[in-house]
């Protein structure tokens, strides 16, 4: 896996949550970002969840004409939490090495989708369950690492640290919705961001899961609402989405040239997969555990089960970075949760309409 430089805009900054919440006081107590706060729980060593039912500005947020940087999403999460008190200021950066897998097999009812997201230094991740008022109800995950909070802050600790941690909400970098609708974020093969610059409004790719999950039922829907907004990635590296479906579409959509393209695939790990000169390009790992994946994957039975896809994954695991591992099932808009490769342990196991 390639050393990368990482530039990670922090989403909220507790100095300024401080202020703020001292200036709104608790007269939101039933005010939906106010109810996700409280419900922030630790179920694992550095894992929390937090569900989110109401608008958490969104439609706002793509109406406005969504954000083309890291920075202009920040802003405008950090505007919506707070009220418009402050905004976030802080850019740590990290370099690192990097994976992920993810792959899918057809069932009777559905699908059975895996994935491992590889990252080193994770410390913290929250699991979010979101019932927005105008789109589906999903699951996704987000590393909140990636807010360039301090290493003390806890994320259900006090109202402050709790409300920085609703930003969650957009950094998810896979997930679930109640249509059978999966996405997930991947690295591809080489350093070329990804900046459209068209009328179109703007999408990060954290801002392109949260938007599918919320508004796509299918694979076709994922592609319109792609191909309707204007992709802009960061961290210095290119970027795939895995997106998948019940009725069995599975596709991994390429940026390559500011173009955007579409292929048919069950496996994706971090190599370039569109037909053409990239095809191929990535680290030799990334094809390894795709070669692994898809012997594995091959010789499972029609009527599998999600233990049988965490096999598959914990053989492409890396116990220093496999920092969570999921099986989404759609016929039950489940998603099982493995934490830091404890494959031996106790799932996590989390229903929408739970």
């Amino acid at each position: 896996m390639k050393k990368k430089t990482i530039l990670i805009v922090a989403c909220v900054v507790v100095a300024i949550l401080l202020v703020a919440v001292g200036i709104v006081g608790y007269g939101f107590m039933n005010d939906a970002r106010i109810k996700a706060a409280r419900s922030i729980t630790q179920i694992d060593e550095g894992l929390y969840t937090m569900t989110y039912e109401g608008d958490y500005g969104f439609d706002t947020f793509l109406q406005q004409g969504g954000a083309s940087s890291d920075a202009a999403m920040a802003q405008y999460i950090t505007n919506f939490i707070m009220q418009g008190f402050g905004a976030p200021n802080a850019q740590p950066d990290t370099t690192a090495e990097m994976g992920c897998s993810t792959f899918v097999v057809h069932n009777e009812h559905g699908i059975l989708f895996g994935r491992n997201f590889d990252f080193p230094a994770v410390q913290k991740a929250m699991i979010v369950k979101a019932r927005p008022d105008n789109g589906y109800a999903s699951i996704s995950t987000a590393c909140l690492d990636f807010m360039g909070m301090p290493a003390e802050w806890q994320p259900d600790g006090d109202i402050p640290s709790r409300m920085a941690a609703i930003t969650a909400l957009y950094l998810p970098l896979d997930g679930i919705n109640e249509m059978g609708l999966c996405v997930s974020d991947l690295v591809a093969g080489d350093e070329e961001e990804t900046h459209q610059s068209t009328d179109r409004p703007d999408l990060t790719t954290t801002s392109a899961v949260r938007l599918l999950l919320d508004k796509a039922s299918n694979v076709h829907e994922a592609i319109e609402l792609l191909r309707n907004h204007d992709m802009n990635t960061s961290i210095g590296t290119s970027h795939h989405l895995a997106i998948a479906d019940a009725t069995g579409a599975s596709v991994v959509v390429e940026y390559i040239g500011g173009e955007m393209f579409v292929t048919p695939v069950e496996i994706v790990t971090n190599h370039y997969l569109t037909p053409g000169e990239k095809c191929g390009i990535g680290n030799e790992l990334s094809h390894e555990r795709y070669a692994t994946i898809a012997h594995m994957s091959s010789v499972l039975p029609y009527k599998t089960s999600p233990q049988r896809v965490m096999e598959v994954l914990r053989a492409v695991s890396y116990s220093e970075y496999t920092h969570w591992s999921i099986v989404f099932d759609t016929e039950v808009c489940e998603a099982q949760y493995v934490w830091k490769c404890g494959f031996d342990k106790k799932k996590h196991i989390f229903g929408i309409f739970e």
